[in-house]
């Protein structure tokens, strides 16, 4: 059954070393010990695995109370990882025989040992080593000669395997198995040769592949990218997010003399558990790229000509000072990126509406750019584990949304939440699901049009009513959509199609999430109706378990969406020509800000090419990579009388860029990301700037002080605070209340 999202857990009475208390029942004793400070060391427990008993490094000793008081001990010691906690458990962590066992464990663990610490990456942030010192026997009894076997074995492209060091905890065969769910390792083997491997002894080929080496106790996995980079006790770490997708998972960013040498996950229960993919752990570098952008910088003629910050800023307001004589006020457009931080995307929409009179601005480079008036997305992580079905619809979910995919799985194997997938090609969903549609690439339109015909028929006519009062005419415009039609148009069966809208049909309620394949559609706006046509229909937007997720892709796109980074809307989804929202953000910037709508992305590339806009203001993004017809930026961009690009590398749009501005990466500044859930989480600064690269809020704020004189944000919790004063759903979202875990936004009213 699936998890109910607000269960409360029956409470039981246990003691643990002496003090009473009480734990949720079923919780595990190792992780009860925790509420009162009692250390128990471990190996194979993970605490977001299957608990298996395998290394026997947690035995306690363990009683149960009688109905007279006492208390009957269990004859030996007991794995704490694998008991749970029921009424009347009595528990001891530092016994005598305790004591005695873990130490036995340890000597046996270290006999075939190499104990090569002073040249293991692990060494120094090593189980092994601390539960050693800690609990292990003070000198070895074993003088024989130990096992000798390959050394820092390629195991992947990320993954080097040192099987000497391995001790066979499991861990990472569980984690493919359990978490992954490619099962690309396995022990192989036996005794002294037992090891953990690909069934083939070919590559390990997972897309997330990187968390066997955080999990990995020992130095038998460690990584090809780090290894030999720096030591633990010379980096410096700092917690950041993830910017490679939009799910927004938690990270450690290590660096050493001002470089990032490593992203660690970082824990976060409500987001990536303590998951990252290889994207995220291994291909963050462009921060320090070798084309960096160091310094501002000025086209004179094919040449780049350094200059200072100062001149920068004011060829930018010269440029816009004669457009504005020549009452070109409008002919200014401006494209951020999904890196950008809120703070840099709220100023930046400030200083384009307030500053340059223009509400030409927009984020999106997939074709769905119809304007919107609610935020895309309905559903949290959580309700991917409480739901009692799971609607994955044109994404390929491992590499569009990885931590999505890990807990739609975990929530099919754990809490039986079913799954369906309709997508083109393979796809890791299709191991677990329910159904797999398969239709032709491009028939995604048609295939919606079928489901909704099968479910029109089956649903009983007075749900349909209640939940889609237009069914009627939807119905009549479906009338030719039959499975048959279905199957001729798409390729998918026609009792395929059946059984898929019967499960629809019966799931009382369901969490459909979209992607690529639909966003970017040619006819993306009727796929987005269509979507929300089935969303109403199953009257999945009435439950607080279901919804429609149209997924955004980039790291904050979502954030970008609710600070008004569009060309219809306000921070706080507040519609542009709404005098009274207007009016309140015109009094808070002591500014006029235009009441017509803007241009959207394609809009403002055609206009570069007419001519319309001839001054084109591009903030870490790049069109010419990411938008959906390439050719299109490219031809914009050179007709564009101006291109501004300000971005942290020397990406292919700013080859074409007029000035050029150095941003920083991530790493170098603070600030807060929203993921697709809309949770604000935090990030700060990991290392110093680069050159004379500057925050991209700094930039806009230093421009907004020369076109206003106003006084301008010092820092970006300044920023952060004018927001929240601004747009209620960013209330508890101020630096001294964001918690750990980030704040999930409320409403937008």
């Amino acid at each position: 059954m699936p998890k109910p999202k607000h269960a409360e857990p029956k409470l039981v009475n246990v003691e643990i070393n002496g003090v009473p208390l009480q734990v949720p029942e079923g919780e595990l004793l190792v992780e009860a010990a925790k509420r009162v400070q009692a250390d128990i060391p471990i190996f194979c427990y993970h605490k977001y695995m299957a608990p298996v008993g395998m290394c026997r490094m947690c035995l306690v000793e363990v009683g149960y109370k009688q109905p007279d008081g006492s208390v009957r001990k269990m004859p030996k010691p007991q794995a704490s990882c694998t008991l749970p906690c029921t009424e009347g458990l009595v528990a001891w962590t530092e016994t005598e025989q305790v004591i005695k066992d873990r130490r036995a464990v340890l000597e046996f663990l270290l006999i075939n040992h190499p104990l090569d610490c002073p040249i293991c990456d692990r060494g120094g942030e090593c189980p092994l080593q601390n539960n050693t010192q800690f609990y292990g026997p003070s000198t070895s009894r074993y003088i024989e000669i130990k096992r000798h076997l390959p050394k820092a074995f390629p195991l992947s492209k990320y993954v080097a395997l040192d099987l000497e060091r391995c001790i066979q905890c499991g861990r990472c065969v569980r984690f493919t198995e359990e978490v992954s769910g490619d099962a690309q390792l396995a022990f192989l083997f036996r005794g002294a040769q037992t090891q953990p491997h690909t069934f083939q002894l070919t590559e390990f080929t997972s897309r997330f592949s990187g968390n066997v080496i955080e999990i990995c106790p020992v130095g038998a996995l460690t990584s090809r990218t780090y290894r030999f980079r720096a030591r633990p006790w010379d980096i410096t770490t700092q917690k950041t997010v993830c910017t490679m997708c939009s799910n927004g998972c938690t990270l450690y960013a290590d660096s050493r003399s001002g470089k990032v040498v490593r992203f660690n996950a970082r824990e976060n229960p409500e987001v990536n558990e303590v998951w990252t993919c290889d994207k995220g752990k291994f291909e963050q570098t462009y921060m320090h790229a070798p084309d960096r952008i160091l310094q501002p910088m000025v086209r004179r003629g094919k040449e780049w000509e350094p200059i200072r910050w100062g001149d920068a800023y004011e060829l930018i307001l010269q440029r816009w000072g004669a457009l504005t004589q020549s009452g070109g006020g409008r002919a200014v457009a401006g494209l951020a990126g999904h890196r950008l931080s809120n703070e840099s995307l709220y100023l930046f929409q400030k200083l384009m509406r307030g500053a340059f009179q223009t509400n030409h601005i927009d984020h999106r480079f997939v074709r769905y750019q119809d304007a919107l008036t609610e935020p895309p997305v309905q559903n949290e992580y959580r309700d991917l584990e409480a739901t009692a079905l799971v609607f994955v619809f044109g994404a390929d979910l491992a590499d569009e949304q990885p931590m999505v995919f890990l807990r739609a799985r975990k929530a099919n194997r754990r809490y039986g939440v079913q799954s369906i997938v309709a997508y083109p090609l393979p796809n890791a969903v299709e191991e677990f699901a329910a159904h797999s549609l398969r239709y032709r690439a491009g028939s995604e339109d048609a295939l919606l049009k079928g489901l909704l015909y099968a479910l029109l028929d089956m649903l009983p006519a007075e749900q349909v009513q209640a939940n889609l009062p237009d069914a009627e005419w939807l119905r009549a415009r479906l009338a030719d959509c039959t499975p048959a039609w279905t199957h001729d148009h798409t390729g998918v069966p026609a009792e395929t199609l059946l059984a898929v809208a019967r499960q629809i049909a019966d799931a009382p309620s369901m969490v459909i999430v979209a992607g690529e394949k639909a966003l970017n559609h040619p006819r993306a706006a009727e796929v987005a109706a269509l979507l929300h046509a089935l969303n109403r229909l199953t009257g999945n937007h009435l439950r607080e378990e279901g919804g429609l997720n149209l997924m955004p892709t980039g790291a904050n796109q979502q954030g970008a969406l609710e600070l008004g980074v569009a060309p219809h809307l306000l921070p706080g989804y507040a519609p542009i020509d709404d005098p009274a929202a207007r009016e309140r953000f015109e009094q808070a910037w002591r500014t006029p800000i235009p009441s017509e709508a803007g241009l959207a992305t394609d809009g403002i590339l055609q206009a570069c090419l007419q001519g319309e806009v001839q001054m084109l203001y591009v903030a870490g993004a790049d069109p010419v990579r990411e938008h959906y017809e390439p050719s299109l930026a490219e031809r914009a961009l050179r007709a564009c009388e101006f291109v501004i690009v300000q971005d942290v590398r020397m990406t292919e749009t700013a080859r074409y860029a007029d000035l050029l501005l150095p941003a920083c990466p991530f790493t170098e500044y603070e600030g807060t990301f929203t993921n697709w859930e809309r949770r604000v989480q935090r990030f700060w600064q990991a290392h110093p700037p680069q050159g004379e690269a500057k925050p991209d809020w700094q930039v806009f704020a230093e421009l907004w002080l020369r076109t206003q004189r106003q006084a301008p944000p010092f820092n970006a919790g300044e920023v952060m605070r004018e927001i929240a004063a601004l747009v209620p759903a960013f209330a508890p979202c101020r630096y001294d209340a964001l918690g750990e875990y980030g704040a999930r936004l409320g409403n937008t009213l």
